[in-house]
């Protein structure tokens, strides 16, 4: 289990700062990196290195751990940056369902259909197993 004062030691890093097992899987997401990503933090490293938000990331690979570090932002959001961000988001809640992910952003789904051909997202390979 980690420590508390890792934990905590971490925490006190200015910088995102993720620890991941050798299966890519989150075990640690300190404090900045919880505030840079929200509810909930992306589940594994790929997600973590995929998204917008780690633009940047350096990964340091550990022998049992791989460490994902996304320096502190360069400053406000671009509208578009946070456009992808609520369209990432509001697929990821709705397991890629189109209809339910564009009421949540209040736009048609061929608005999110444009919007993801814009910005040249795909449905990941395990939203096509779910999806049916």
């Amino acid at each position: 289990m980690i420590s508390d004062v890792l934990v905590n030691a971490l925490d006190a890093v200015s910088d995102a700062v993720v620890v991941c097992d050798r299966q890519g899987s989150v075990l640690l997401a300190n404090r900045p990196a919880r505030e840079l990503f929200g509810s909930p933090v992306p589940m594994s490293r790929n997600e973590i290195l995929r998204h917008p938000l780690s633009n940047g990331a350096r990964e340091q690979q550990l022998p049992n751990a791989a460490v994902v570090v996304i320096p502190r932002s360069r400053g406000p959001l671009s509208l578009a940056e946070r456009e992808r961000v609520a369209i990432e988001q509001a697929l990821s809640e709705s397991g890629w369902q189109l209809a339910i992910a564009a009421r949540r952003l209040g736009i048609s789904r061929t608005t999110l259909w444009r919007r993801l051909k814009q910005y040249g997202m795909q449905r990941p390979a395990f939203a096509h197993a779910h999806a049916g």
